[in-house]
C-alpha cells in the first residue's frame, strides 16, 4: 500500500477499470485505456490483489485520438471519448462477452452474437446526472459534472459531446 507502480494496461474490465500489467503483479486502475502505459499509488491490496489510482499517463495508447470534447480528461464522465469509435465498440464488446462467459458458459451452450453500432456516435446520451456545487473552493455555485476524481468539484459541461444539445442547453 501507498507503493507507486509503474506498468502497461492491457485490457479494460467493466466498469472502466484498467487491468495493469506491472513488474510486481497485476494492479486494478480505474480509467486507464487498453495500450496505455501508466503511473499508478496503490491504495489496497488484499488477497494478492491490488488496486490503485492512476496518477499519470506516460505513454498514450497507440489507437488513441484527440478527444472532441474539450471536457475532456477533467469531467469525470467518459472515458472512451479519447479513442475511435470502432476501437471503442471492441473494448465494450469485450467486457460483454468477459461478463457473460462468467456466468454463462459454464454449459457450453450459448452462441454470443457481438454488440451492434449505434448510427448515433455523438449526442447520444438521454440521462445525466448534473450536480450543483463549486467549481472551485468557495467559488460561486454551478450546474455540471463532478470533476474526475472528485466528489465535491463541479466541471460545467456546456460542451458535452455524449449528451444531447438540449441537455447542454440548461446548463448555460
Amino acid at each position: 500500500k501507498g507503493q507507486v507502480l509503474e506498468g502497461a494496461v492491457i485490457r479494460t474490465d467493466f466498469p472502466n477499470k484498467g487491468i495493469v500489467e506491472t513488474e510486481e503483479g497485476i494492479c486494478v486502475v480505474k480509467n486507464a485505456l487498453p495500450g496505455q502505459r501508466i503511473r499508478c499509488a496503490v491504495n489496497k491490496v488484499r488477497k494478492g490483489k491490488a488496486e490503485g489510482r492512476l496518477l499519470e499517463v506516460i505513454r498514450r495508447a497507440p489507437m488513441e485520438i484527440e478527444s472532441p470534447c474539450p471536457h475532456f480528461g477533467v469531467c469525470g464522465s467518459c472515458i472512451y471519448l479519447s479513442l475511435p469509435y470502432e476501437e471503442q465498440l471492441r473494448i465494450k464488446e469485450a467486457q460483454v462477452k468477459r461478463l457473460l462467459d462468467s456466468v454463462l458458459d459454464r454449459q457450453g451452450e450459448y452462441c454470443f452474437e457481438g454488440i451492434r453500432q449505434s448510427p448515433i456516435c455523438f449526442g447520444y446520451r438521454n440521462k445525466m446526472e448534473f450536480s450543483f456545487g463549486d467549481e472551485v473552493k468557495d467559488g460561486p455555485l454551478s450546474l455540471g459534472m463532478h470533476k474526475r476524481g472528485s466528489f465535491y468539484d463541479i466541471v460545467s459541461v456546456t460542451e458535452c459531446q455524449i449528451v444531447d444539445k438540449d441537455y447542454r442547453s440548461i446548463l448555460i
